[in-house]
């Protein structure tokens, strides 16, 4: 058994060793800094374990807790996710290990998301669960409610994925006061786990994160990939069409998908997504392809969801939405019609295929121009050689800043000091003063001049 298994209990570590194997290079590296307490930023490339290598710690402790009978009633840790879909499937895969380990039905996750049902909620604050899986917004509402913040101010830890789709934005900004309320709710600074799989560079990434020293576990895992670039120029002796361009790409990537159980077909807005399918669909039947956006509802995109995981569906037809962690089983291949809009976003759209340690990812780009030709050529050759986007997190966003000042003020008062004291806590709003705060209180109080 592997030394950095020795962390954990012998129920965890059993189960680790005899389902999984051999722990990976970056849990081997962030294990031992999580569990000392340390704020910690874990970096490796899709399909190396990132989740397991941020929960596995807290697991462990609150499956021995359960054991001992002394885990108490109240939230540990909170699991905060850029997207819906990918909370939801956070936690239908902690129930894996948690049954693993022994401690299923003992240590409770719960989701609070826009699509979270009222009844859900009230059952809740009731009866707080240990991990709290969450959106940015929802933890905002949460922190502007009594009952929310009754049920947050026992959290011990907090787990921040997919941290390069929030950085470089007011978003992000807005979710780090988030934390730094949490701090001061919690009266101490929670323990912060940032996860990606594309960000540089590392040491400012960290920066965000915490004010503190954060650990930086990030080996170096080579991830072997394979792109290439299709052109789908349109047959010009088949007579007039009524979309010739989507027409060939339907029977092109129709054509990619034979011989291949699933794939997804990554496209730049819920518009192409829709006009993809279709047009695959003249061709394999109506169910052959799917569409995956923000714009479905809750149920429609579990069902989507789940026939991609269990292999039931061939294409999807998907935007950013599927880009970020979700668990979409075994993807045999990528394809990417037109081009991306980040080297980042390429490298998560192409780890959805082969997303596991030691298999080729593979992406196919089909560029609709022959600029885009050019545009493919040049984010493939980064994408091969491991380069990403330099982050440009927002500062100073006083529009976010205001928001957060009036839900602090949603059931009880406070002080200009007490604001200067959280305020340093988030990276965007480390240089704000005094006087820039009042300055904002004195717009929402109705003074413009």
């Amino acid at each position: 058994m592997n030394d950095v298994l020795d962390i954990f209990g012998k129920e965890s570590a059993r189960w680790f060793a005899e389902t999984l194997g051999a722990p990976t290079p970056v849990q081997k590296e962030a294990w031992p800094a999580i569990a000392e307490g340390r704020h910690v930023l874990v970096s490796a490339p899709t399909g190396t374990g990132k989740t397991l290598s941020a929960f596995f710690v807290f697991l462990d402790q609150m499956a021995r807790l359960a054991h001992s009978g002394s885990l108490a009633q109240e939230l540990q840790l909170i699991y905060v996710s850029p997207l819906k879909s990918l909370a939801a499937d956070i936690r239908e895969n902690l129930k894996r290990p948690l049954a693993g380990i022994g401690a299923e039905g003992k240590v409770l996750a719960a989701i609070r998301t826009g699509d979270t049902p009222q009844s859900e909620r009230q059952k809740m604050i009731r009866k707080p669960p240990h991990i709290l899986i969450i959106t940015p917004e929802s933890l905002y509402l949460m922190l502007t409610s009594k009952t929310g913040q009754n049920v947050l101010s026992t959290a011990r830890a907090v787990i921040v994925d997919e941290l390069h789709a929030l950085i470089d934005t007011k978003r992000g900004a807005h979710l780090m006061l988030s934390l730094a309320r949490l701090d001061a709710l919690c009266k101490r600074p929670l323990q912060r786990i940032g996860l990606s799989a594309t960000i540089e560079p590392l040491k400012e990434a960290a920066e965000y994160l915490a004010p503190e020293e954060v650990y930086l576990a990030a080996p170096v895992m080579k991830k072997q990939v394979r792109l290439e670039i299709i052109s789908p120029y349109p047959d010009v002796t088949r007579g007039p069409r009524k979309d010739p361009l989507w027409e060939e790409l339907g029977e092109l990537v129709y054509g990619y998908c034979q011989g291949s159980r699933s794939v997804i077909a990554f496209v730049e807005g819920r518009r192409y997504a829709e006009k993809l399918a279709y047009y695959v669909n003249l061709r394999g039947g109506e169910e052959f392809a799917r569409v995956h956006h923000g714009s479905l509802s809750k149920e429609q995109r579990l069902e989507t969801e789940l026939s991609l995981r269990d292999g039931k569906l061939r294409l999807l037809c998907a935007t950013s939405s599927m880009e970020l962690g979700i668990d979409v089983g075994e993807i045999d291949r990528v394809l990417q019609i037109g081009c991306p809009r980040t080297v980042s976003g390429t490298m998560q759209r192409l780890g959805r295929a082969g997303h596991n340690p030691g298999r080729v990812s593979v992406m196919y780009l089909f560029p609709r121009t022959a600029a885009e030709c050019v545009l493919c050529g040049m984010t493939a050759q980064l994408a091969r050689e491991g380069g990403v986007e330099r982050i440009n997190p927002p500062e100073q966003c006083l529009d976010v800043l205001a928001q957060h000042l009036v839900s602090m003020a949603a059931f009880r008062s406070y002080d200009l000091d007490e604001v200067m004291e959280i305020l340093p806590r988030a990276w965007p709003f480390r240089n704000i003063t005094r006087e820039d705060v009042r300055g904002v209180l004195r717009m929402l109080a109705g003074d413009y001049e």
